[in-house]
């Protein structure tokens, strides 16, 4: 797997750091923003790293990444009595054989 992703990559793994303990966390996915301006949610779920449970999950599905472009991608969650989203993350995407 490569560390640049495609258009049209499917199965890429998105981790977003929501930079606190979010194991009790429920209704989750990320927010995303293609590059024309469209809004979609995408599933996420909790991810542990290195002991860790301060992540969103989400694999990519066809379709996800269908424009070249910055995608601006937010994590969605609700923790206890909080619900609400997360600072704004970049993932660069580029077109094929750029």
């Amino acid at each position: 797997m490569s560390s640049v992703v495609y258009v049209g990559d499917i199965g890429t793994e998105l981790l977003v750091d929501c930079g606190q303990d979010i194991s009790g966390a429920t209704n989750t996915f990320l927010t995303v923003r293609f590059p024309s301006g469209n809004v979609v949610n995408w599933p996420a779920t909790v991810a542990t790293l290195e002991g860790k449970a301060h992540y969103l999950r989400c694999l990519t599905r066809a379709g996800d990444l269908a424009e070249a472009g910055n995608y601006r991608v937010q994590a969605m969650l609700t923790l206890g009595d909080w619900s609400g989203s997360g600072k704004t993350a970049v993932l660069q995407v580029r077109e094929r054989f750029a």
